[in-house]
């Protein structure tokens, strides 16, 4: 890593979130990745792979620094490698791992969690700060590490896909944002908020799994309603439906929904800058009338994403977040979060689509299973991640115990996976 590599936009927005998570008492931004493996593995084997790439790539060893234009700091000679733990299968383990911190500020950006099971099987958790990579990367990361026939990314990777702006070019297309932040505060979203201040500050998550029978039935649910290339709009239109139920039932209304929906900007087809988030936010709205059906939600959802792509307001996301890093994090939090009179987002929402189909195998053992686990901050405290494993439909519901409970969130998860099924 020659010199010292700035955070890109999203980087900094996800160290933002970082530090609004620890601030608050929580384990901080970092997601997960658990693969189900049909025989155990060797964690010496595992942690020389771990040491190779950490060697040819220093970033997996460096730590965000810098009050203005934070950048990645190179890690010393002797720095510690990410480390590789082994655990016996145990009640509570898995949410053990979940809620355990990682320590960004002295390099650990990532750890491998080795759970041994009975019947000689054993699971993966690999844990990684969000401000390192995106969900598509982190799955192609995992399939690097895990296996030593795919080839390496390069030594030296850009920071963006996309050319920079001239700065007053820049800053016309962040107006666009603010402009839009102020009719959204026209019906100002408001979140549950802290229920239960003494619940543990933990986050908990559960996996609805649908079979391929049951996914095809989505698949052709999504078309009627939204086209052929509908689906995240279908599942993002679904979740808002039910988050709204869902503030109904608790005695929560909220006089609108702000959801942000993550854009890939790769180059379709690449995984390339990998140790970077490529990804910018379109920030779309509901308001409680538009929450009825399904097909109601899509009719609002389908102007805002065309009036986006029409109007240049990726491009104004992207600028926004480039601009940013030069606040420093307190203030960037206080600007974020002003814009929507102190709310971040209505739901943490999530769609990666197919895992990479590199991970057949992990370290010679056979992946049976693989689940996504996202991150959410405290305010709104819930949200979802959608991908599809093998050809079938996943959703893991992630939600923090201070502001929902778990029969909640159940709720919610069951809610959601019916409004997939039934039209």
């Amino acid at each position: 890593m020659p010199g010292e590599l700035p955070l890109n936009g999203c980087d900094f927005l996800m160290l933002g979130f970082d530090r609004e998570m620890r601030r608050r008492g929580y384990a901080g931004n970092s997601c997960q990745i658990e693969l189900e493996l049909d025989s155990a593995i060797s964690p010496d084997a595992l942690r020389k792979r771990i040491a190779e790439l950490a060697t040819r790539h220093p970033i997996l060893r460096a730590h965000p620094g810098g009050w203005l234009m934070p950048k990645w700091k190179i890690p010393q000679e002797n720095s510690p490698l990410p480390q590789v733990r082994v655990h016996r299968e145990h009640s509570g383990l898995r949410e053990k791992i979940c809620d355990e911190p990682l320590s960004p500020k002295r390099g650990e950006l990532f750890r491998f969690d080795l759970v041994e099971r009975d019947g000689g099987r054993m699971n993966v958790v690999f844990t990684w700060a969000h401000m390192l990579m995106d969900a598509n990367s982190a799955e192609h990361f995992v399939a690097l590490v895990g296996r030593d026939d795919i080839p390496l990314p390069a030594l030296e990777q850009p920071i963006s896909t996309r050319p920079k702006k001239p700065l007053m070019e820049r800053l016309k297309l962040a107006r666009k944002s603010v402009l839009l932040f102020d009719e959204f505060i026209k019906a100002p979203p408001r979140s549950v908020g802290v229920r239960f201040p003494d619940a543990p500050k933990v986050q908990r998550f559960c996996v609805e799994r649908f079979s391929l029978e049951e996914t095809t039935r989505v698949r052709a649910n999504a078309s009627k309603v939204c086209g052929a290339l509908g689906g995240a709009q279908f599942h993002a239109a679904a979740a808002m439906i039910e988050l709204h139920q869902l503030h109904q039932r608790i005695g929560s209304p909220s006089a609108s929904y702000v959801l942000p929906m993550p854009v890939g900007l790769r180059p379709k087809g690449s995984v390339e800058p990998l140790f970077c988030n490529q990804v910018t936010m379109m920030m779309t709205q509901f308001l409680p009338r538009h929450l009825d059906t399904t097909a109601a939600a899509v009719a609002v959802l389908k102007p805002q994403i065309a009036q986006a792509m029409r109007d240049g307001l990726i491009e104004a996301g992207v600028a926004v977040a480039d601009i940013s890093r030069c606040l420093p994090l307190p203030l960037y939090l206080f600007i974020l979060k002003s814009g929507l009179r102190g709310e971040i987002c209505s739901f943490f929402y999530g769609d990666t689509a197919a895992v990479t189909p590199l991970l057949t195998t992990f370290c010679g053992a056979t992946v049976l299973d693989f689940t996504h686990v996202g991150a959410t901050t405290p305010s709104p405290g819930i949200g979802a991640i959608f991908y599809s494993f093998r050809g079938e439909l996943r959703v893991t519901v992630f939600h923090l115990e201070t502001h929902f409970t778990a029969a909640e969130a159940e709720t919610f998860a069951k809610g959601l996976r019916s409004r997939l099924l039934n039209l």
